[in-house]
């Protein structure tokens, strides 16, 4: 198990701790290496500082940035009967090995209003706006840019409801990513990682993983990286 994993473990059971008490229980580490790994837990958003020399787990992975309030919010009031959840990069990043450079926000809309979603953002937001895009345009166009890409929000997809935003739950997360070209920097050994890591870390619904997965066309192969992260 990693130190990032061992300090997560540490303050799971712990509703907030010290700097002072995670260098006493982790004497075996020097401080500069702890207090580097504190530094990059509270930047990946798997840690939040409290205050001085305090810290504990973030409770949600799914950060909500005022961006994204911002997003929902014009969403909301230009197509208030649609069916939209947002997410964003940043909560994939705790559970990542290698790290990209990312700025992405993912907007899941039902397939009747997704083209009109993006219609109206374009020219409307600082960042570029892709359709759907294909493998192809998402290397050539979307890779390395700061994008919100519009998806189609499968019916049924599991989802929940964070301070009146719609987000995915990690369920979602995890089958979405085993094959949207979105997520292409997400193959062989790093999905492995990051299956591994999420499932350490969270209560995982399994039921509710397959029953999308199925949906999704993918079940296979989430059951695969499921068992093997076990």
């Amino acid at each position: 198990m990693s130190i990032n994993n061992e300090i997560q473990n540490f303050a799971l059971e712990r509703s907030v701790f010290s700097r002072a008490e995670l260098l006493e229980n982790f004497s075996d580490f020097d401080e500069k290496t702890l207090s580097q790994q504190l530094y990059r837990l509270v930047k990946s958003k798997n840690l939040e500082r409290v205050g001085r020399g305090v810290y504990r787990l973030t409770a949600s992975i799914f950060p909500v940035s005022d961006e994204m309030r911002q997003l929902n919010n014009m969403l909301k009031k230009q197509f208030p009967f649609a069916v939209f959840c947002l997410w964003n990069s940043e909560a994939l990043m705790p559970f990542m090995h290698h790290i990209p450079d990312l700025d992405y926000i993912y907007i899941d809309v039902e397939r009747e209003a997704a083209e009109s979603v993006f219609n109206f953002l374009k020219g409307k937001h600082r960042k570029f706006v892709f359709f759907r895009p294909d493998k192809e345009e998402y290397q050539r166009y979307v890779a390395g840019s700061s994008a919100i890409i519009i998806r189609i929000l499968v019916s049924e997809a599991p989802l929940q409801n964070v301070g009146n935003i719609l987000i995915p739950t990690i369920e979602k997360m995890l089958v979405d990513i085993a094959g949207d070209v979105e997520f292409d920097f997400l193959q062989g050994a790093e999905i492995s990682y990051f299956y591994r890591n999420v499932l350490d870390r969270h209560k995982i619904n399994k039921r509710k993983l397959i029953r999308y997965a199925t949906r999704r066309g993918r079940s296979e192969q989430v059951k695969q990286l499921y068992n093997n992260a076990l």
